[in-house]
């Protein structure tokens, strides 16, 4: 893998043979205020089930708004009376289940029972692991005192500790101002900011010893971590969970078709499409050299026999549930996550393709420009199917582009939709779309690669020498990095983010790691400013 690193005072730490190195990333101007957090769903589960090693269900939890496609946004991340009560439930639930199992308390207790001190050894352990840094004397006592009621035994004791370090606010949320020293974050900040970042999950014991060792002091500390971390299994979860978030799976569950019109869609099927999605970007990322080329360009996907039907090719193993690499026909003329079926589903209608939402895909997740919506007193309806399939879905939608309130905004998205028309409202291939030939033929504006393209080859060959869609990948993960939308104080930030991604062949896998070395990463946030006095 590409070079990543740097000395404390900024000197390379070595390239490796693409010959680029990410040196030091940080910018002059202070980061934005980092905003108080609380763990999403996904966050409060991976750290409870990581730490303590049981099986959570967050299910009793409201589900998390998405702001700019992700969940983790600051500005969108509430507090109603749901989430405290699905937070007392779930906590509730894991003292229940410690309670009654004296062996699983043992098996998360540093010492024996019997040992002196030994309720004062787990206050320390797990109050470190779960506040993720180390208790104060106040935080100690009261923890303490859990073991001191009459007639507790040190299982009920362990398990109330538990359960009150689940309710803390150091715990469910994420707070993150503290300073460290040479201009860096609390070193138990930044162990806390590599873990939700490369892990959606709290910080693993090794990442905390680091912080107590004070061996988190400088960016090639963190930058070494980033490294171990993510040759972990949980990395993959991670990621996979950037991916589905940026691609808009969190929201395939709530897709259907019409059945009549699509006899071969059912639930299966969407849950099968959503893995082999997940499997091929994990595919790309730990298997085919972490390219956005690949990610972007693959003519291969990873499918099980249902999936290889679905996109008309033979299976490459019998394994019903095995997703494994597969070549896609060359007469489709797939590429990459733009035509699998999980994508283009999510992005279409019910009963037929939909050119606004798959070029609106392009135009924000790839390309981050937001069509501005259609005006308030606009009655938007998509052009109705033609039962007779004597109209092509081109032609719909030219009648409907006649419309001069509708025009200036579709002309940023229809003619990139139209390069996904040999796809069907499910994702599959289709020759014709009833008795028509099928124009595939787009174009883009607007763009650093504006011109003509056919299909979607031609889509991701335009998308792959565009520098804004490099800039726009890394903007992606700089908000879910950081919860929040870029402003123009991380302008600096961005442009070396991308310089490391363009000079790296676009290497997913380093942005990653140059992320965590970049000031807003390393550096604490300014105090927010006092009121003033009325």
């Amino acid at each position: 893998m590409v070079g990543c690193g740097a000395g404390s005072d900024g000197s390379p730490a070595g390239a490796e043979p693409s010959g680029v190195d990410v040196l030091d990333l940080r910018c002059e101007a202070l980061p934005e205020p980092v905003s108080l957090r609380r763990l999403t769903r996904f966050e409060l589960e991976n750290a409870i089930s990581d730490a303590l090693g049981l099986s959570v269900d967050s299910s009793g939890l409201p589900p998390d708004e998405e702001s700019y496609g992700f969940e983790n946004q600051a500005d969108t991340i509430t507090v109603t009376d749901l989430h405290v009560d699905g937070q007392l439930r779930l906590a509730e639930a894991v003292i229940e289940t410690l309670s009654s199992d004296p062996a699983k308390v043992a098996a998360l207790s540093p010492c024996a029972e019997d040992e002196a001190q030994c309720a004062s050894r787990f206050v320390e352990s797990w109050g470190r692991r779960l506040m993720r840094r180390e208790l104060n004397d106040g935080e100690r006592e009261k923890l303490n005192a859990l073991f001191d009621a009459p007639g507790t035994s040190f299982t009920e004791g362990a398990a109330s500790v538990i359960g009150a370090l689940l309710l803390s606010p150091e715990f469910l949320y994420r707070v993150e101002r503290a300073a460290g020293e040479g201009g860096l974050a609390s070193p138990w900040v930044l162990a806390s900011r590599l873990s939700f970042l490369l892990w959606g999950s709290g910080p693993d014991d090794e990442l905390l010893d680091a912080a107590a060792a004070g061996a988190l002091a400088s960016p090639a500390d963190v930058l070494a971590q980033a490294q171990r971390m993510l040759e972990e299994p949980r990395a993959k979860r991670g990621l996979s969970h950037f991916y589905e978030y940026w691609l808009g799976l969190s929201q395939l569950e709530f897709v259907d078709k019409d059945r009549r019109l699509f006899p071969r869609w059912n639930d299966e099927m969407r849950e099968l499409l959503r893995g082999e999605t997940l499997h091929f970007v994990e595919g790309v990322i730990w298997e085919e050299g972490a390219k956005l080329s690949t990610l972007l360009g693959a003519s291969f996907t990873y499918a099980t026999p249902l999936v290889a039907d679905f996109y008309g090719v033979a299976p490459v193993s019998n394994d019903a549930k095995a997703f494994v690499k597969t070549a896609l026909p060359a007469e489709q003329e797939r590429r990459g996550i733009l035509s699998q079926g999980a994508i283009l589903s999510r992005f279409a209608t019910a009963n037929q393709s939909s050119p606004i939402h798959r070029g609106k895909f392009v135009r924000t997740q790839l390309l981050c420009t937001i069509p501005a919506p259609p005006p308030p007193d606009l009655v938007v309806f998509p052009p109705p199917l033609d039962a007779a399939n004597r109209v092509t879905t081109r032609e719909r939608f030219a009648q409907h582009r006649e419309d001069p309130a509708c025009n200036a905004c579709h002309e940023l998205l229809d003619p990139v939709g139209f390069g996904f028309e040999h796809f069907d409202a499910t994702g599959r291939y289709r020759e014709r779309e009833g008795t028509n030939a099928i124009d595939d033929s787009g174009y883009l504006v607007g763009t650093d690669v504006d011109g003509a393209f056919q299909g979607v080859s031609g889509l991701s060959e335009k998308l792959l020498a565009s520098a804004q869609v490099k800039r726009c990948v890394a903007t992606q993960w700089f908000r879910y990095a950081f919860g929040r939308g870029e402003t123009a104080g991380d302008a600096c930030t961005l442009d070396k983010l991308e310089d490391v991604f363009v000079r790296s062949g676009g290497d997913l896998k380093l942005l990653m790691l140059a992320l965590t070395q970049t000031t807003p990463f390393l550096s604490p946030a300014p105090e927010p400013e006092a009121e003033e006095e009325p």
